[in-house]
């Protein structure tokens, strides 16, 4: 008896833990890592003391495995070990989670709807706060606008408008498992548009160019793909063209910014530059240090430290953390190895996503809801690891936890529907 009442308080502390970790995100990247990393070691122990290492036989914990190991060998071979290790010892926390939340998502039977839940209430939050900000300068804890551009409860991180758009689909996909093949009424469809015409709008006014082509993305990749919904697809998708084509009108600002400063960036007279000459240059000095550790990179997020050698460096400018962009970082950092074990696990979603809607043709019978769901998973996993858009630093907390967390949900979801 004790033994059941330890497991119950267990699972739903690390249940707890799980569904939280989205509003932890808000906050910051402390709580939201000391969660995920209470999780993992919590999970660890556990199977530990019950004896259930077979659990780890799983393909895709394997394959996270091997992409650890690369990272863990090319910081003891990179010319700053320690500093290297820092980063890529502790990673294995993200795999470890990742099978946590796995066996918790088989043990709870609630949890997807319990991270539907948190993630309405939190959407609904920053729709307010934020569009609080905009109109008033100020947010609820006197968060000022920057320009025009807003941030919410990010306060000087602006990262709203990549929080909303790379959560989006999570929430899109986790709303057709709490519709549980019901109909869904007309008063949901009406709320559902109103939404994400909100949330589309709330990516424009955050002015973050890189989130709102990920919302571009999203949406085109949603409108091909999702199944059985044609009259509400066509109608968010003309009523996100309208209602921003409106807000360009009356807010031409917010345009410049989007596109006008974009384009300006990208073509520069007869010269054309990858996401404007700066980012071009730390693409330059990435390919650099890759010409000098081909197979295994530089060691992890020692981008660093290399664009500051003048061996590598175009100008005193193209130093920088990270490069911008995901696979530049991993081509400099993880060598042509790392970078193409991500590469596989993008191929494969993109592989998975086709094969959703090859199942739709081929079945008569086929049932829209588990398949829109795995899509809108996909599409949340696809656009963190999208090639041609720039991105954060990818050894960085916040941004592995926003990359492994839809991971997770989607290996969750799949192994539930098996059982």
């Amino acid at each position: 008896m004790q033994n059941i009442g330890f497991n119950s308080y267990y699972l739903n502390f690390l249940s707890l833990n799980i569904c939280l970790i989205p509003f932890f995100l808000v906050t910051g990247p402390f709580l939201s890592d000391l969660s995920l990393t209470i999780c993992s070691l919590s999970y660890l122990f556990y199977l530990f003391i019950n004896k259930q290492l077979n659990t780890f036989k799983n393909f895709f914990f394997i394959f996270f495995l091997i992409f650890y190991l690369i990272l863990v060998i090319s910081s003891l071979l990179s010319d700053n070990i320690l500093f290297s290790l820092k980063s890529s010892l502790p990673y294995i926390r993200f795999g470890l989670f990742f099978m946590c939340f796995i066996y918790i998502s088989n043990k709870d039977k609630n949890l997807f709807n319990k991270i539907f839940l948190i993630l309405t209430i939190i959407f609904l939050v920053l729709i307010f706060d934020g569009y609080l900000q905009f109109f008033t300068g100020h947010n609820i804890f006197q968060f000022d606008k920057t320009g025009v551009r807003i941030s919410s409860f990010f306060n000087d991180e602006h990262i709203l408008g990549s929080y909303v758009a790379r959560f989006f689909p999570i929430y899109l996909g986790l709303f057709f498992l709490w519709k549980n093949k019901k109909i869904i009424l007309f008063y949901e469809k009406i709320f559902f548009v109103i939404f994400f015409l909100l949330i589309s709008l709330l990516v424009v006014i955050s002015g973050e160019r890189t989130s709102f082509g990920l919302l571009v993305i999203t949406i085109l990749i949603m409108f091909f793909f999702l199944h059985g919904i044609q009259k509400i697809k066509i109608i968010a998708l003309i009523g996100f063209i309208l209602v921003n084509l409106s807000f360009i009108k009356i807010y031409p600002s917010n345009f410049d910014r989007l596109v006008n400063e974009t384009r300006d960036q990208i073509i520069d007279g007869e010269k054309l530059f990858f996401f404007g000459e700066r980012r071009h240059e730390y693409a330059v000095v990435s390919i650099n240090i890759f010409k000098d550790h081909i197979f295994l990179g530089s060691g992890p997020k020692t981008y660093r430290k290399k664009s500051n050698d003048e061996k590598y460096m175009v100008s005193r400018l193209s130093w920088n953390t990270h490069p911008h962009n995901l696979y530049f970082q991993l081509l400099a950092e993880t060598g042509i190895i790392g970078t193409f074990l991500i590469f596989i696990v993008f191929s494969y979603f993109v592989k998975t996503l086709f094969k959703e809607k090859i199942f739709e043709i081929k079945n008569i019978d086929f049932s829209y809801f588990e398949s829109n769901a795995k899509i809108c998973f996909i599409i949340a996993i696809m656009i963190n690891i999208f090639p041609l858009v720039p991105s954060g630093n990818f050894f960085n907390n916040w941004m592995s936890i926003v990359f492994y967390y839809p991971i997770a949900i989607f290996f969750g979801y799949s192994h539930s529907l098996k059982d």
